[in-house]
């Protein structure tokens, strides 16, 4: 059996509320401002110099072991691709998951706070391969999502938006949440399989990039990373100390705060530009000057 082992921890600390302030009350914005690593714009409260970090969750480890260099988020140790401030999220280089046997479950650790989590709405769940039931398993056994693709040899080239629909490729919605969650790949016809066995493969991956830069599923062969997206956010109950009141919500000229998802986000409004997890008033300065010319 040729199986490779991903074994995976994410370890989110949030820190308490009186490290929260000491972190967002004493930062000086002058010197966390937007910092590149690589080709990858660094934007606060991202930040490569650790005394601009509200918790340990958001440092970049910028790696000049790449030419050019490429930043990793440190508490999960993954390459990241890029970070958005306006949709509190960031992309990542994530393992893929695969298997050679008739049955192989795949442990995967994770270790969540509500301030990183996978996008539901941006990623889904993969299988690929022939004969193959993948699915996601909790800590209990219970399968949270699946995916069958079956066998169709002749013909392996296809769009993925159009027939990742069960031949040789599958697609589902991952779950909103995911927690110390296990990868199962198994065969769906085991005699099948034993007279004619192949790999598996299964993978969460970023919708779009899957859909625009696979034109033959099988290419995932010679991957060991895909791109996801994670949602960055805030604890709600720091919500008093972001923005000075006990609001569910708070708007300004500049920035807007607010509950999403049980999670606290904020971002600066159209014209605009800032770090919006700064301290008022130095959040979202500058107001951006659109002239017409005729």
């Amino acid at each position: 059996m040729a199986v490779r082992m991903v074994v995976f921890q994410i370890i989110v600390l949030l820190g308490s509320m009186n490290a929260f302030v000491k972190a967002v009350g004493l930062v000086n914005s002058s010197k966390c401002s937007e910092a590149t690593c690589g080709n990858v714009s660094i934007p606060y409260t991202f930040r490569i110099d650790t005394d601009c970090n509200m918790t340990n969750l958001y440092w970049i480890n910028c790696s000049h072991s790449f030419s050019p260099p490429k930043p990793f988020l440190a508490s999960i140790n993954l390459e990241v691709l890029d970070i958005s401030l306006d949709d509190g999220t960031l992309r990542v280089n994530y393992p893929m998951f695969w298997g050679c046997s008739n049955a192989t479950r795949i442990k995967f650790d994770s270790y969540y706070s509500r301030s990183l989590v996978f996008s539901q709405s941006r990623n889904k769940f993969i299988a690929i391969g022939c004969n193959n039931f993948a699915s996601l398993i909790d800590a209990e056994s219970a399968i949270l999502c699946g995916c069958m693709s079956v066998c169709d040899n002749k013909n392996r080239e296809m769009n993925i938006s159009n027939s990742c629909n069960g031949i040789n490729c599958f697609q589902t919605t991952i779950p909103s949440v995911l927690q110390d969650f296990s990868v199962s790949l198994k065969s769906i016809d085991t005699e099948s399989d034993r007279i004619n066995p192949s790999c598996k493969y299964a993978f969460i991956v970023e919708q779009k990039w899957f859909e625009t830069n696979l034109t033959n599923p099988f290419e995932v062969q010679n991957m060991s990373h895909v791109p996801v997206v994670l949602e960055w956010l805030i604890d709600p109950t720091l919500f008093p100390l972001v923005t000075g009141n006990r609001l569910s919500s708070e708007e300004t000229s500049t920035y807007v705060c607010a509950n999403r998802s049980s999670t606290l986000t904020c971002s600066c409004k159209r014209g605009f530009k800032g770090y919006p997890y700064l301290p008022h008033p130095e959040r979202c300065a500058g107001k951006l000057l659109l002239t017409s010319v005729y």
